[in-house]
Parts: C-alpha cells; sequence; structure tokens
C-alpha cells in the first residue's frame, strides 16, 4: 500500500501536542499523513452541535482512515465517541485505537473497544502497519491484547 494515507485524527483537545509527535514520528517511517481533524491550530469556534458534527462529519467522510488517541481522559469525551460511531457508518473506514504515551492505565473508549480495526501503541511501525492493514490489538504495556471476533456491520 502506499505512504500516504488521509486520516481523521480523533483526540481530545487537551491531547493537540501529541497529533504533531504522531505526524512526526511517522514521517521518519515515510508515511504521510494528511490530517483533517480539528485543532486548537484550526478551531471550529462552533456551539451549536448540529453544526459541529456537519463539520466533523466531512472531515471523516474525507479520511479514509481514523486514528483515535487513547489517552486517560479520552474515554470521558462524548466528540470521540461520536467521531467514532460516525466512522463506523462507513464501512470503507479504517479505526485504529493509539494508545497514548503514559495510558498504561486507561480504558478504550466503549465506541473504539467495540469497532476499532486495529488498536496498537505508539510506535512508529505497529501504527504504520496498522494504517496498511493489520487488525493488530495491543494492550497499552505492549502486549497482545486477548483474541477477539468484531463484525462491523453498516446501518
Amino acid at each position: 500500500m502506499g505512504n500516504q494515507h488521509n486520516v481523521f485524527i480523533s483526540h481530545r483537545h487537551e491531547d493537540d501536542a501529541l497529533i504533531a509527535q504522531l505526524k512526526s514520528m511517522l514521517a521518519k517511517k515515510n508515511c504521510d499523513v494528511r490530517d483533517s481533524s480539528v485543532t486548537s491550530d484550526i478551531p471550529n469556534n462552533a456551539k451549536a452541535d448540529d453544526y459541529i458534527k456537519s463539520i466533523l462529519a466531512g472531515r471523516i467522510q474525507w479520511a479514509g482512515k481514523m486514528i483515535v488517541i487513547v489517552s486517560p481522559q479520552t474515554k470521558k469525551h462524548e466528540w470521540v465517541d461520536w467521531e467514532i460511531e460516525y466512522a463506523n457508518k462507513h464501512p470503507d473506514k479504517r479505526i485504529i485505537g493509539v494508545w497514548a504515551p503514559g495510558a498504561e492505565q486507561c480504558d478504550l473508549p466503549e465506541p473504539l473497544d467495540r469497532f476499532a480495526d486495529a488498536v496498537v501503541t505508539w510506535d512508529a511501525d505497529a501504527i504504520v502497519n496498522a494504517l496498511n492493514g493489520a487488525d493488530n490489538w495491543q494492550q497499552a504495556d505492549g502486549t497482545s491484547a486477548p483474541e477477539r471476533s468484531i463484525t462491523r456491520i453498516a446501518c
């Protein structure tokens, strides 16, 4: 597969700095991530939920893949949940969870646990492999997650 990926990076705004770190880490592996996520650098400043959803929906639709940065407070973030659930409605979207550095004691957001194609550690090779189609599941500490059978069905 190619080294260029159109990606929506779902995250908490408090984790904005991790996006630049992620893209830099992947660039060192010749992996070009074109990112459509909303960050503090490109805020949407919207207040109405329906308007916010329309902005996010367009950006998620553009992307072929979604990366969800999993940090300690991600599980409690309603917009991350909505983004994952929206992406899951489009079976052509790969959903990849990436454990943030220091995320060893946190839980996956429930929609990510249900719909992810892969969940990997903060490791460039693991992330590139997941972007390229490997359905690898890892715990935050890098050990293999228990086998699981997940069927993604678009409604």
